[in-house]
């Protein structure tokens, strides 16, 4: 295993639902077959909520109350093979951090709730605001908070893990700090930021082989 099963905790919860933009919604459609939808979500608590139409295949399995789930993922460095070894392939890896919500899905027809759950996705999508704030009692508003879909998921299990080289020995984990701060691309210094916070919380490790 070399990933880590974090203990749930509702503030890492928050920080990686909040930092990805997309969601990856898994349902059976009504064919038998097993189908992912990339939706742009927002969390309030640990429900998640995206917006869609209020016709077609979503809505019609959504509106059943199904099983589901919803993958969200944080991408950070993707860590080459040649910086611990300089023939073999199999150390190349991907450093992350990840959320896998089984649950319920259901259809939001209270329009505060809506008016609630579009507050959340315009705050997350759009943080710089620009906007007036959504209430189901405005006029401004009434009309398309009624003629939108809001969809909620509501979880029975979450799952939260995370990769940063903890099945690495410390002196592995410091090789590849050394190496992501000489490149300084992408996502690396967020990288370096991570495995320096778990040098000395995880315990040492044997290095695979």
């Amino acid at each position: 295993m070399t990933h880590v099963n974090e203990p749930f905790s509702q503030a890492l919860f928050d920080g990686i639902s909040a930092e990805a933009t997309v969601g990856y919604l898994g349902i059976v459609t009504p064919d038998g077959y097993p189908r992912v939808v990339p939706v742009n979500f927002a969390t309030i608590g640990t429900q998640v909520y995206f917006h869609g139409a209020a016709h077609g295949e979503k809505h019609g399995v959504l509106a059943g109350g199904p099983r589901v789930t919803v993958a969200i993922v944080v991408p950070y460095a993707m860590i080459p093979s040649y910086w611990r070894s300089p023939d073999y392939a199999c150390p190349a890896t991907q450093y992350y951090k990840s959320i896998l919500i089984r649950g319920r899905g259901a259809i939001v027809h209270e329009p505060d709730e809506k008016a609630t759950a579009l507050q959340a996705l315009m705050e997350k999508h759009q943080p710089e605001g620009g906007f007036g704030r959504l209430d189901s009692a405005d006029p401004l508003y009434r009309k398309g908070i009624d003629d939108v879909a809001i969809f909620r998921i509501d979880p029975d299990r979450i799952d939260i893990r995370t990769k940063f080289g903890e099945n690495l020995t410390r002196e592995t984990r410091l090789r590849i700090i050394e190496k992501l701060r000489e490149c300084n691309q992408g996502r690396d210094a967020d990288t370096t930021l991570e495995m320096e916070k778990r040098l000395d919380a995880t315990r040492e490790s044997k290095e695979p082989k």
